[in-house]
């Protein structure tokens, strides 16, 4: 059983299909179709099922990816090691930025300032399990409400759900809004593709109020302009929306409504870190602390 084996193994698994694993490969289908069939011979078990040109994992597939894919990791984490070991430097860190779009140009300032020979790669808009590839990601959940709070050690942030109200707005006049004062109000959302609307709407379903939505849109410079042009209001993270808010946004907790979202970071489990990849997270760390302590202060 050779490692090259292996990794065209995964290849397939991944794909089931061998003619698009073996474009991928750079090989011809029967080729590898006969590295898989001397594998299985080796292994003593058949791996796929096979239905013509489709095929997927049977149980004992499934078991030996697992297998393989920690191999893999462990050979990849060696490897990072033995380079690090001989003074090889990792400049290039990838980081899948789900969240908190607006902060992220002044993170980027921020680390750029603080380690500036690292390059890095943004990813934003892949899915999450794509993004399991990525260095270091940043997501964030409504995550108050759930046991995984507790599980998750590297909260960056920690910010309100508040109500965005374009200046003037007669809610404006009120000491304290409640939830009645919304129920014939108009909202802007953003669509569920963005996290930030699937956690409002989750939230808002939660205390069984359900916002007449008059106008969902697909990002948050739209919202914003729709807010500032008087064409309804919304809910908003509080840190967040700060600043991109501007001074024709004011922003107002609502009686009743004590809900919060949580910023955090994640690695992938059992990676071994670089160095540069270290010092990105450090500096992240300290972004975003310095962000709280400013937001807990006004």
């Amino acid at each position: 059983m050779e490692w090259n084996q292996l990794q065209k193994f995964m290849v397939v698994a991944k794909e089931e299909h061998f003619s698009r694993a073996a474009e991928l490969l750079n090989m011809t289908q029967p080729s590898l179709s006969q590295t898989i069939k001397r594998l299985e011979e080796e292994l003593g078990y058949p791996l796929f099922l096979r239905n013509g040109k489709k095929i997927s994992l049977n149980e004992s597939g499934r078991i030996f990816l697992q297998a393989v894919i920690q191999m893999n990791e462990l050979m990849q984490n060696t490897r990072m090691q033995l380079e690090e070991l001989n003074g090889k430097s990792h400049l290039n860190v990838s980081i899948h930025f789900t969240t908190a779009s607006k902060l992220l140009p002044d993170l980027l300032l921020y680390l750029k300032k603080r380690n500036p020979e690292t390059q890095y790669q943004i990813h934003q808009w892949q899915a999450e399990k794509e993004g399991d590839e990525d260095d270091i990601q940043i997501l964030s959940s409504d995550l108050e409400h759930t046991e995984s709070l507790s599980e998750i050690e590297d909260i960056l942030l920690r910010e309100e759900i508040l109500l965005a109200l374009p200046q003037n707005h007669f809610l404006l006049d009120k000491e304290k809004i409640t939830l009645n004062d919304l129920i014939q109000e108009e909202f802007i959302s953003l669509n569920e593709y963005w996290q930030l609307g699937k956690e409002i709407k989750t939230a808002m379903e939660r205390i069984c109020f359900v916002p007449k939505a008059t106008m969902i849109v697909d990002n948050p410079n739209m919202m914003r302009e729709l807010l500032r042009a008087r064409l309804g209001i919304a809910f908003v993270p509080s840190v967040s929306w700060a600043s991109f808010a501007g001074d024709e946004i004011v922003l107002k907790p609502v009686e009743g409504i004590n809900l919060s979202r949580y910023i955090y970071l994640r690695t992938k489990p059992r990676k071994y870190l670089t160095k540069e990849q270290k010092e990105c997270i450090e500096g992240i760390k300290e972004f975003f602390a310095d962000i709280q302590k400013r937001a807990g202060e006004h």
